[in-house]
This record gives structure tokens, sequence and C-alpha cells, in this order.
């Protein structure tokens, strides 16, 4: 089920002349099932979660405390209407379910630029919002691309590195550079100036929330990468545990 869902090829099991499986493919296959688990999509692991689920593969309860532990924001539901039967369906949590992740386990630099962002929009000043904002993607791009050449550099001057090495989608990306484009030409958030800012206490507010979300999304697919030698080493487990195929005669007991 998995292989079908991550477009991979079926691997059939065979047994020998008495039906059993040699021990080699039980641990081949835990083994498989682990990976599969680390290597999905967001969207691939619900799927074949949801396929385990309806197969009873799984245990329902279990499965749903595990993404509650994780501050996942979907559940398994089981609408089957009758006793024996199982209908398994993915439940979006609502956003006021869903815990209020922190930037705890950020660099200090980007929890410090976090507080003063957080108490700009308590002291209502949209334009110090924005401006903190700048400021901790550019700390953030700065620890991604890891370079001390660019330690002095403006986000401006280094952002095409960033985009080559960060995991995040271009949409993002480009809404990070407009925010720090915006930051240099708003009144009060970059330069000082005698005109009246325009950015809106609402528009802070959501900036505020966006800027906090995309620094865990970075650092989450950061730490989710998979480097080539990871997949090189992979791919080498993986064929060295597969089970060899055994040839054993007829109507006598493999050994």
């Amino acid at each position: 089920m998995a292989n079908h869902v991550l477009n991979e090829p079926r691997y059939t099991l065979e047994g020998d002349d008495w039906g059993e499986f040699m021990p080699a493919e039980y641990a081949w296959h835990r083994g498989r099932r682990e990976v599969i688990l680390q290597v999905a999509t967001t969207t691939q692991l619900v799927e074949i979660l949801a396929d385990y689920l309806q197969e009873e593969m799984l245990p329902l309860h279990a499965v749903n405390e595990i993404l509650k532990g994780n501050n996942c924001g979907f559940r398994f539901k089981d609408n089957a209407q009758l006793v024996g039967e199982v209908d398994i369906r993915v439940a979006i949590s609502p956003a006021a379910e869903i815990d209020d992740a922190s930037v705890e386990d950020q660099h200090p630099n980007i929890r410090k630029l976090v507080e003063r962002m957080d108490a700009a929009r308590d002291q209502q000043d949209p334009s110090g919002v924005l401006h903190t904002s700048a400021s901790i993607f550019e700390t953030l791009a700065k620890d991604v691309v890891g370079s001390p050449t660019i330690q002095n550099q403006t986000l401006g001057g280094f952002f095409a590195k960033y985009r080559n090495v960060s995991q995040m989608s271009d949409p993002i990306l480009d809404y990070i550079l407009k925010i720090y484009q915006e930051r240099n030409a708003h009144p009060l958030a970059g330069h000082g100036s005698t005109q009246e800012p325009t950015i809106t206490m609402n528009e802070a507010t959501a900036l505020a929330e966006f800027t906090k979300a995309i620094v865990r999304i970075e650092r989450q697919l950061q730490q989710a990468i998979v480097t080539p030698e990871q997949k090189q080493s992979l791919k080498k487990s993986a064929q060295a545990s597969q089970p060899k195929a055994q040839n054993s005669t007829p109507g006598t007991s493999p050994t």
C-alpha cells in the first residue's frame, strides 16, 4: 500500500515450499516500513496512515495520540455505522485546538527579535512589527546559509544564496523578500520619516503570526533534509537487507 502511494514498485512476497517466509523477509519489511514513514511527504503520510487504519493494521486511538502529541493539524476518525465495518476519514483539527508552537528552539537572536516584535504589536506599533519581522527573516536567512562572509551583508545582498539553500517554496521566499523591501521603503519601519505609516494593526498582527510560522517551517524543513550521502546510505542498507532468492528442491525442507 505504501509503495503504491509513493509510486514505487511493489514487492511480492514469495514463500518457500512450506508456505513460510525467511526471517530476513520480516526484517526487511520492518526496516522498509520505518524508511517509508521517514521519506513520505505529509500528504503521502496521511494517505499511508489512512490505508493502514482502514485495514486495521494500526490502532486508531494510538495514531491520533501520536498526532496530537506532535501538534499535527489533523486526526483520523472512523465513520462506520455498523459493527465490524471500518470507514476511516481524515478530520482537520480546528485552529483553536492546535497549540501555539513556540520558537524556543530557534537561534537566540531570533528569539530576542520575536520578543521585540510581540512587544511592538502589544504597543500598537505596526511599523515596529514590520521592521522587526524583516530583521527576523534576515537573521533566519543568515543562520540557514551559515557562511561567515554574509554576516555583515543585508538580506538583499545574499538573498539568491538563501533561495538556493532554503527548503521553502518560491511563493514564501518571495513573500520574505517583499517584507524586507517594504521595511526599507515604509515610513518609520526602515528609516526616519515625517509621513504617516500606512500599515494597519490588523496587517501587523497577521505579519507577526506569519513571521513566526515561516521561521518554524524553515527550521523543520532544514531538519528534515536528507543529504545525497544519507540517501545513498539508505539505499545501500535497503539493498543489503533485502532477502535473496533461495533455491529449494520441491518436497524437501529448506535449510
